[in-house]
């Protein structure tokens, strides 16, 4: 009994840390989130269609591949969270494997891989779909756009939700 209490507390141990804010996960992220600063939203193309001149066929494409991409991710975040319950199911059973437990969470965490590698081929699918003219211009607006939606961001925190004043200005800002 004390030998499977012990297993289940490692079990449990190494699947927070490979799925919560474990090492592998966090550093993971931040290499995703990289490679994504050099791609395209199709959101954030949709709302520059005017300044970057999509033609209607790219627009409908763009909004296309971003449901499409949607229903996967739906799809793929249903059978993860399914597998982990399973695995937690399992844990709790009186027969435990450690080989079943190494493939679910292999497969738990294939999964997730594999989401994240279709994000990125679908950002990459978003940005075949612009003309090299309209590259250069995205690149232009994103960071036009990014600076503009960062600062608007963080003064609309600074000032809270009722306040419409700026502290720097020395504008009261109640109203």
């Amino acid at each position: 009994m004390k030998k499977l209490i012990i297993l289940i507390f490692i079990a449990v141990f190494i699947v927070s840390g490979v799925f919560g804010s474990g090492y592998i996960s966090k550093h993971m992220k931040q290499g995703v989130n990289m490679a994504e600063r050099n791609l395209y939203r199709g959101q954030m193309l949709l709302r520059m269609k005017a300044e970057l001149g999509l033609t209607p066929d790219q627009v409908k494409k763009i909004e296309q591949m971003g449901l499409d991409f949607q229903g996967s991710v739906i799809k793929r975040m249903a059978d993860t969270k399914i597998l982990e319950l399973k695995f937690a199911n399992y844990l709790q059973g009186d027969k435990i494997s450690k080989k079943t437990i190494e493939k679910m969470i292999k497969e738990i965490a294939g999964l997730k891989t594999n989401l994240q590698i279709d994000r990125i081929f679908h950002l990459l699918d978003v940005k075949g779909v612009l003309t090299p003219d309209q590259l250069k211009k995205a690149d232009e607006l994103k960071y036009k756009f990014g600076r503009r939606a960062y600062f608007n961001e963080r003064s609309r925190s600074l000032r809270g939700k009722d306040r419409k004043g700026d502290r720097r200005s020395g504008r009261s800002g109640l109203r």
